[in-house]
């Protein structure tokens, strides 16, 4: 599948794993947020001068994006989620996992693996 302007087919992550060092979202915005892996990247935004703004992600690469908004398909059996650009916001580097729980974290408590 090929992704026009500034769209992004992401697949979504389907189970989350706490790593140390992880970024850790609590539960009560866990439904706003989403962490996948780029699947496919178009060609950027055109402006009005002739410019080309290519898209700063690559496929392969895991993003944070924003699920509200996004289109969800089915891609040979699996659920995807198309993406605008302005919708990602992180690339998360290197191993990086983002772990969602349902517990709340407290403000001020500190992880005894630290």
């Amino acid at each position: 599948m090929k992704m026009l302007a500034n769209n992004i087919l992401v697949d979504p992550a389907r189970h989350t794993e706490e790593m140390k060092g992880s970024i850790v979202i609590p539960g009560t915005v866990r439904t706003k947020f989403a962490r996948g892996q780029v699947v496919a990247v178009g060609c950027g935004l055109w402006l009005s001068n002739g410019t080309q703004v290519p898209i700063d992600v690559k496929a392969g690469q895991w993003v944070l994006y924003y699920k509200e908004g996004a289109a969800e398909i089915e891609v040979d059996d699996r659920t995807m989620h198309i993406v605008q650009e302005r919708q990602l916001l992180a690339i998360l580097e290197d191993g990086e996992f983002v772990a969602m729980h349902t517990t709340p974290v407290v403000k001020g408590e500190t992880d005894a693996s630290d």
